[in-house]
């Protein structure tokens, strides 16, 4: 505790102030109220990007992402260790809202695009950020690469049946 007190700047009694327990500072990074903290501080910040560009607000978006997991991954294999109850809970909360979020955008960038695209798209997401929390392996050059691939993949197959369906001969009855 007296090494963390340190690092975060704060004396020791700050910082049982806020961490009343080992476990406490352990599992901040699942906590709820942190994980909508980094949700709005992007909004906040590129909030307006969803409206005026929204591709860099979704590459805005693989950014936060990314940072969330590293925020949150070191909490993850804590309370995998620790044994926390919790844990499914919040990470079936941390997933499915950073799944919507992007669907979302999606759904206003391509509003042609079906609930079952857009479904599968954000399962997919899922389990990369999943992938990504569990696996100390994968570095955030690699998550950010493999979210753009996966935005980039779904943007291009959404943009190519589009223009299938342009390019189709109009049928008349």
């Amino acid at each position: 505790m007296r090494e963390a007190a340190q690092v975060a700047c704060l004396s020791i009694g700050g910082l049982y102030h806020y961490f009343p327990t080992k476990r406490d500072l352990v599992l901040h990074g699942l906590r709820p109220d942190a994980l909508l903290r980094h949700c709005q501080d992007f909004h906040t910040q590129f909030g307006q990007l969803a409206y005026l560009d929204p591709r860099r607000y979704m590459d805005e978006g693989i950014n936060v992402v990314v940072k969330e997991v590293a925020f949150c991954r070191p909490a993850i294999h804590a309370a995998l260790e620790l044994g926390v109850g919790s844990f499914w809970e919040v990470i079936e909360t941390l997933l499915t809202s950073t799944a919507l979020e992007f669907e979302e955008k999606l759904r206003w960038l391509f509003p042609e695009v079906g609930e079952q695209e857009l479904h599968q798209w954000g399962r997919a997401l899922r389990r990369s950020i999943c992938a990504a929390l569990l696996d100390k392996s994968i570095s955030p050059d690699e998550l950010r690469d493999e979210l753009r691939m996966l935005v980039t993949g779904y943007v291009n197959r959404i943009t190519q049946v589009g223009q299938t369906l342009a390019d189709a001969p109009e049928r008349h009855p």
